[in-house]
């Protein structure tokens, strides 16, 4: 990033003021060149390693597919994010930040009900859950949990991944949940309920308000951080502030990951006990804990540090011991 951001500053009169058009081409050329850069560790991370562990079902051009379609995507809302501050920047001056804070935080709220309708879509194929049996377990399950879900969808994993999962997505009327076909193919009824009693857990909790809680106050406190920065740096309108300021929010982003990690975890504790309230069964769901690791090639017992800088769930071991002890 600081490497492309010297070449734009030298070549683009970076320290001027230009036309939003020509910015907003000069932010679709920054994001494609730190793309092009970080391709060969995305090919090695997703491709090689997948596939060496036996964790990958596809070929190089499905998996170049899937990277072109999520760079797409990323393409367009870092640039609508990098063209929105800019703009800002010029007409809202030194109260940009609330103004763009308002903007973002009205767009992760949009992406909430959009994400399951028109992204999923371009990197998976849905179908209802045609097992009438199950489907009648899942509803008892839901009712159980008192929550309400539209659709109940499986999603064709298996052409992709060897791995096992099921989420739950959406709000309103996008509410619904996904099981990976690998899950429904390899494991026993009782398996994928206890799956799916963990994701109710997550919704019975509230955790996607509650991310929305958190992520909307991490916007407005970053971009707070990113004005106390371009006023301590001087920094005028341009697209070298933007730019600058676009590297700040990375490395903040980045720095905070433990943090975020660390809440991740404990809603993951939570749903965890909830299936077990829902299901009465902690033999099933350490069970399942072992074929997670098992299929996912996890590291079940990660050194403390490890865990928290990067695990999302708590390890395995940790969630096997969680299910004896409050059982």
């Amino acid at each position: 990033m600081f490497g492309l951001i010297f070449i734009f500053w030298k070549n683009f009169h970076a320290n001027n003021r230009i036309p939003i058009l020509l910015a907003c081409g000069i932010f679709v050329l920054f994001n494609i060149f730190l793309y092009i850069i970080l391709l060969p560790l995305q090919y090695y991370r997703g491709f090689v390693i997948e596939h060496r562990f036996g964790l990958s079902n596809q070929t190089f051009y499905e998996w170049f597919l899937d990277i072109l379609k999520d760079r797409a995507i990323s393409l367009l809302i870092n640039t609508f994010i990098l063209t929105i501050i800019y703009i800002l920047i010029i007409y809202v001056q030194k109260n940009w930040w609330l103004a763009a804070a308002a903007i973002f935080i009205l767009f992760l709220i949009l992406s909430i009900f959009i994400f399951p309708v028109l992204i999923e879509p371009l990197f998976y194929n849905f179908q209802e859950l045609e097992d009438k049996e199950l489907k009648e377990e899942i509803i008892k399950i839901t009712d159980r949990a008192d929550i309400e879900v539209d659709k109940i969808l499986v999603a064709d994993a298996s052409r992709k991944t060897t791995r096992i999962n099921a989420y739950f997505t959406g709000i309103g009327k996008t509410k619904r949940i996904v099981i990976y076909d690998n899950l429904l193919n390899r494991n026993p009824k009782n398996e994928v309920l206890s799956v799916i009693a963990h994701e109710l857990g997550h919704w019975k909790y509230k955790h996607i308000f509650i991310s929305l809680l958190i992520g909307s106050a991490s916007i407005v406190l970053l971009l707070f951080i990113l004005r106390l920065f371009q006023s301590g740096l001087n920094l005028n309108v341009s697209i070298k502030s933007v730019l600058i300021l676009f590297i700040l929010f990375s490395l903040i982003s980045y720095i905070t990951i433990p943090f975020q990690n660390f809440i991740s975890r404990n809603f993951e504790k939570q749903a965890d006990y909830t299936a077990l309230k829902l299901t009465g069964d902690p033999e099933t769901q350490i069970n399942m804990f072992k074929k997670l690791a098992v299929s996912n090639l996890s590291n079940v017992v990660p050194h403390p540090v490890l865990k928290f800088i990067i695990f999302s769930h708590p390890p395995i071991m940790e969630r096997i011991n969680n299910a004896i002890d409050n059982f």
